[in-house]
């Protein structure tokens, strides 16, 4: 019962998938009858995208400025998590460059089943959502800070976008339901209409990803960690991730993790301010898989839908969108599609590719999850390293 719970959603979604796979295989063309089941499903994602932004965001920055923590200690936090993010981004993209994984890949098969975004002068739903959306982030994040700077006149605004966030993201869910079959659908036309290079490119996306994620999660890791205290600490740290980890594993859950990973970092002698407000903290807005999972889909889509495969020139924009994928769209609940959008927009693609990515997101969920919960324990370390031992709690209250 257990394991369905956990793994039921991600196994109907991976059994839709292929089934759409097999379907685009022996009916190619022929499977654009099914298409609009999949748009349909589609555009009232992208419908909920909006005010799911607007209140999660919101809401996020209202909790970090309200967060207890020092001033000291949140911007502490805040540049252990890009540093830390910035690292396995940069691994990521430069294992990419080394490997090739898609330069096999005939951009111009892609490319013939794109339509050019907003194309015939007609802008549609996906488009003007998609060209909003980093604004939207934007203006969200600075609303939740005024808010939390009015403190208690604030407080009823903030209480009502807690409940709106909350019913936006249950909103969300229950449309997920539907996305075994629709995803099915759509990528069974994508899989018709573009051929077998796509699902080689997926094969080549989980293989270099995998890598990766083994790289950071044993070598990098462990050297943010032997910063902090040497071989003892090392050793402290690898008999206390264990738990956390296969709860991660299991679950694919870094919100159920929580109580492991505090544990874990207690255990290692953090202190307890120090885990008990860095790893809530970081299981919201620190993903490092998730910002590495950012780094891929971007080479993904340059090296198989673009003009030209990326270079090194483009590592600091590619990290740079990886980490807003990771970090700033991670504080969003259900934010898969949300970043997937995110990425299609900044390099001009039709929002309809956020489809395709999400394909890949769905295959590297559990290792992504994995690292996600380590990283935080190992945050919760090098922050209680650099944070001074008396630290004073205090919010943005405004007074």
């Amino acid at each position: 019962m257990g394991f369905w719970k956990n793994y039921g959603f991600t196994l109907a979604l991976l059994a839709g998938l292929a089934a759409g796979a097999v379907c685009g295989l022996v009916w190619g063309e022929g499977t654009a009858v099914v298409r609009p089941v999949g748009d349909v499903f589609l555009d009232v994602v992208f419908v909920l995208i909006v005010p799911l932004v607007v209140f999660s965001m919101s809401s996020a920055a209202v909790k970090v400025c309200r967060s207890g923590m020092a001033w000291r200690l949140l911007g502490t936090t805040l540049g252990v998590f890009v540093l830390m993010s910035v690292v396995a981004a940069v691994l990521t993209y430069v294992l990419l460059m080394l490997w090739h994984p898609f330069e096999a890949a005939d951009p111009a098969t892609f490319l013939s089943g794109l339509e050019p975004e907003g194309g015939g002068g007609r802008v549609s739903l996906k488009a003007a959502v998609a060209a909003s959306l980093l604004p939207l982030i934007g203006a969200s994040v600075l609303a939740g800070v005024v808010i939390a700077l009015f403190g208690e006149k604030g407080r009823r605004v903030a209480e009502f976008l807690d409940k709106a966030s909350a019913l936006t993201v249950r909103t969300m869910q229950v449309v997920m339901y539907a996305a075994p079959v629709c995803l099915g659908c759509y990528f069974a036309w994508t899989v018709g209409s573009l051929g077998r290079t796509v699902l080689g490119g997926y094969a080549d996306a989980v293989l270099v990803y995998g890598v990766a994620a083994l790289v950071v999660f044993f070598l990098v890791n462990s050297g943010w960690v032997m910063l902090c205290g040497g071989k003892s600490r090392l050793r402290s740290y690898w008999r206390r991730i264990v738990p956390p980890s296969l709860m991660a594993v299991a679950t694919a859950s870094s919100a159920v993790c929580l109580p492991l990973g505090m544990a874990a970092a207690t255990g290692m002698g953090v202190r307890p301010l120090v885990s008990d407000s860095v790893i809530p903290l970081g299981t919201n807005i620190h993903k490092d898989g998730s910002t590495m999972v950012g780094v891929v889909k971007v080479v993904f889509l340059l090296g198989v839908f673009g003009a030209a495969a990326p270079t090194w020139g483009d590592l600091f924009q590619v990290v740079g969108v990886g980490l807003l994928v990771g970090m700033v769209i991670g504080a969003v609940p259900t934010g898969g599609m949300t970043g997937e959008l995110l990425v299609c927009t900044l390099f001009g693609y039709a929002p309809e590719m956020a489809a395709i990515l999400m394909v890949f997101s769905t295959l590297i969920d559990i290792p992504a999850t994995l690292l996600n919960v380590a990283g935080n324990v190992v945050a919760a370390v090098l922050t209680d390293r650099l944070t001074p031992a008396s630290v004073r709690s205090k919010g943005c209250s405004g007074r």
